[in-house]
C-alpha cells in the first residue's frame, strides 16, 4: 500500500517527541529519519547552458531525488508552442558517481519563411514556408535528462520531454503539442480537406511521433509531410515549396521525439498554415521510486533540472 510521505514524516516527528518526553534520547534503532521526506537536506539546480553539465554524487549519498522540466516551443501573442513535461523521481546512486546533466533549450521562433531553430537536446527545426507568402514553422523544445554511467542516449535514466513548435498563417494558429507523459501530445491540425497541415504525433516509449500530412485543398499541390521523430530527437516540420503555404512546426525532443507537422498548401483564398509539432515523451528507469510523470506541466521557456539529496 502506498503511504503518504508527509503523513509518515508527521508520525515520525510525533513518535520522537513522545520518546523525548519520556526520557528517551534516541529514536528506536532502525527508525526512519524525522528530518524530511526522502531526507533531502541539500540541492543543486541546473539551468540551461547549451552544453553538458555534471553532478558529482557526494560521499555517503546512496540516492538522489530528481525534478526535471522539459523545454517548450516558443510562445507569443500570435503563436503557441507546447510546454514541456515535468518528471520527479528518486534513483539509486553511489558515492563518486558522475551524472551527466542535459537541460533542454526553448525552440526558436520562425522568421518569415525560415523555420525556427530547434532547442538544445533534441528539439527539431521548423519547416520552411512557401516561397511566396508561407510562414515558417517554429522550432521544438529540447528535452531535459539525466544520464548515469556515461553520456550516451542509452545512459538516460530520467527524461522530461520537450514541447512541439507551433505555426501561424492566413487560416489561423496551430499550437505545438505538449511534451511529457509516456506519450507526448499531438500538434494542432487543420480539418481534413483544408489547406492547413496535420499536426505531428507525440513520441512514445518505443518510437518517435509520426510526421503530419501536408494540407491540401482542391486541385492544388499538397504541402509536404512532416518528418517522424526518433530516439532522443524530434522530427523537422514539413517544408513549403513555391506554391505551398506555411511550414510545419517541429517536434520536441524526448525519450522519443515528437513528429514534425505537415506543411500547408496554397489555395484560392490564401495560404494554409503548417500543422503543429508533436511533443516528445518522458521516461523514468524501471528501478526509480516516488515517480511523477506529468504531461505539459513545465513552465514555458528553457528546461531545468534540480537534484536533491
Amino acid at each position: 500500500m502506498k503511504v503518504n510521505l508527509f503523513a509518515r514524516y508527521v508520525l515520525n516527528y510525533v513518535v520522537v517527541a513522545m520518546l523525548a518526553g519520556c526520557g528517551g534520547s534516541q529514536p528506536p534503532i532502525g527508525a526512519p529519519s524525522a528530518l524530511a521526506p526522502h531526507g533531502d537536506k541539500q540541492s543543486q539546480t541546473f539551468a540551461y547552458t547549451g552544453a553538458e553539465q555534471t553532478f558529482a554524487v557526494p560521499t555517503g549519498v546512496t540516492r538522489v531525488r530528481i525534478i526535471a522540466s522539459g523545454a517548450s516551443g516558443p510562445s507569443g501573442q500570435s503563436y503557441e508552442g507546447g510546454t514541456g513535461g515535468l518528471v520527479k523521481a528518486t534513483i539509486l546512486v553511489k558515492s563518486g558517481d558522475k551524472l551527466a546533466i542535459y537541460v533542454g533549450g526553448q525552440g526558436g521562433t520562425s522568421s518569415g519563411p525560415d523555420g525556427g531553430n530547434g532547442g538544445y537536446n533534441g528539439g527539431a527545426t521548423g519547416g520552411k514556408g512557401g516561397a511566396d507568402e508561407g510562414q515558417g514553422g517554429d522550432g521544438g523544445g529540447g528535452a531535459s535528462d539525466v544520464r548515469q554511467g556515461g553520456d550516451a542516449l542509452a545512459d538516460r535514466v530520467v527524461v522530461a520531454g520537450g514541447g512541439g513548435g507551433g505555426t501561424i498563417n492566413d487560416y489561423g494558429l496551430e499550437p505545438g503539442g505538449a511534451g511529457g507523459g509516456k506519450v507526448g501530445a499531438s500538434g494542432g491540425s487543420g480539418y481534413p480537406g483544408s489547406p492547413d497541415g496535420i499536426g505531428g504525433g507525440g513520441g512514445t516509449q518505443s518510437a518517435g511521433g509520426k510526421g503530419g500530412r501536408g494540407g491540401k485543398r482542391g486541385g492544388f499541390n499538397p504541402g509536404s509531410h512532416g518528418h517522424r521523430g526518433a530516439l532522443g530527437r524530434g522530427g523537422t516540420g514539413g517544408g513549403g515549396s513555391t506554391y505551398s503555404g506555411g511550414g510545419g512546426g517541429a517536434g520536441g525532443g524526448g525519450y522519443y521525439g515528437g513528429g514534425g507537422g505537415g506543411a500547408g498548401s496554397w489555395s484560392t483564398s490564401g495560404f494554409g498554415s503548417g500543422g503543429g509539432g508533436g511533443g516528445g515523451s518522458s521516461y523514468v528507469e524501471a528501478t526509480a521510486t516516488h515517480v511523477e510523470n506529468l504531461q505539459g506541466a513545465a513552465l514555458s521557456g528553457d528546461g531545468q533540472i534540480i537534484i536533491l539529496w
